[in-house]
């Protein structure tokens, strides 16, 4: 029944990742029936990101009142009716809307689903059934782009976002049906204050800005890096980029099993280390060839950050605290980590080069690993 139970939740992060991953390949398609512009189709995630950030601050205040059960309903009822109603737009202002409801229906799903994965298995088993969760985002960044491209010689794109929205039905089915339901132990209530008084919530929200800076804020620019200070055309820095992401799906599942055997701790200080020096050796990279073995090795270790550092919250947390504390940390790293640093290095590479504002990057993510040592007790 564990097993179900966990490829469940697999399934219900494949679905809510798969909600904002959907939209990239098919914005192309979007930008010319809406007839908008570059930044106006790319304005489209930002509104997906305030839904998302906003919903993970509710959702670790709103999850242990209303339970955490019907906190995840809730979610995919909003990203079902979201998903529906984009598929009926007509204007940007329409397309909009359904994307900020689309992230706010999909932030709720991670803070409520943690404290539930972590009460079903024992703490032992809690590195390898988070990492295995975790491996349903990596799974649909590989897969949707290659499921769209297929579906399109078939269908509508809007067709798509209905398919979406009728998995999000089926699963929330299943759900609704089979899942647990524990309750927040009674008496003992969390205060948003108490947790953002915790040295340890403030380390981990750190840790994950830098981690998230080097994972998709980077990601976010690394095309651009290829192509305009390293030379490459654009189908082959595309190429080789996709192709780089492949063994992080290996590692987060490796990580899992490490954390449960020698610690998060450990686990966590190498996996942040290596992915700063990873990260500065694409900037100090002075040929192709070593530039590209660079970008497999940076992809294939930062994956490994996040199931373990969901474990390391779950350590830190009672069942009570775990909703608020893991979704205010996501939330600043969403905020910081994939909102300001593309920005950032854009900014960066306009005065000096992508170069300096990736090896700063990855400097101070290695410099960060130092900050564990404020943690006790993982």
């Amino acid at each position: 029944m564990k097993i179900f139970f966990l490829f469940l939740f697999w399934s219900l992060w494949y679905v809510n990742f798969s909600a904002r991953t959907i939209i990239s390949p098919l914005l192309p398609i979007i930008e010319d029936e809406f007839a908008i512009s570059h930044a106006v189709a790319g304005s489209i995630f930002s509104f997906l990101s305030i839904g998302y950030t906003i919903s993970l601050l509710l959702s670790g205040v709103l999850s242990p009142r209303i339970g955490y059960k019907r906190s995840i309903a809730l979610g995919l009822l909003i990203l079902m009716t979201s998903l529906f109603c984009l598929r009926y737009s007509t204007t940007y202002a329409s397309l909009a809307v359904a994307s900020f409801f689309i992230g706010l229906g999909a932030g709720i799903y991670l803070p409520s689903a943690i404290p539930l994965i972590t009460a079903v298995f024992g703490r032992e088993h809690w590195g390898k059934a988070i990492a295995f969760h975790e491996t349903a985002a990596s799974f649909s960044v590989f897969s949707i782009p290659l499921l769209t491209a297929i579906a399109l010689h078939f269908l509508n794109w809007r067709t798509i976002f209905f398919i979406i929205s009728a998995s999000c039905l089926i699963v929330f089915t299943f759900f609704c049906i089979f899942s647990p339901d524990p309750s927040p132990q009674k008496g003992k209530k969390v205060r948003f204050s108490s947790v953002l008084r915790r040295r340890d919530f403030w380390i981990m929200a750190i840790l994950w800005v830098f981690a998230a800076s080097c994972a998709l804020g980077l990601y976010n620019v690394i095309p651009l890096f290829l192509v305009k200070e390293n030379g490459m055309s654009l189908e082959t820095a595309n190429t080789i980029f996709g192709f780089s992401r492949i063994g992080g799906f290996f590692v987060a599942i490796a990580a899992g099993f490490f954390v449960d055997r020698y610690g998060a701790k450990k686990i966590l200080f190498l996996v942040i280390l290596f992915t700063g020096l990873s990260t500065m050796s694409l900037a100090l990279a002075h040929t192709i060839p070593f530039l590209v073995i660079m970008l497999f090795v940076q992809a294939t270790i930062y994956p490994a950050f996040f199931p373990v550092a969901l474990v390391t919250i779950s350590r830190l947390t009672d069942f009570n605290e775990r909703s608020i504390f893991t979704g205010t940390t996501l939330a600043i790293g969403v905020i910081f980590g994939i909102g300001l640093t593309p920005v950032i290095l854009g900014t960066v590479a306009d005065v000096w080069n992508f170069k300096v504002g990736i090896f700063s990057l990855g400097a101070l993510t290695t410099v960060s690993c130092i900050s564990l040592k404020g943690i006790k007790g993982i």
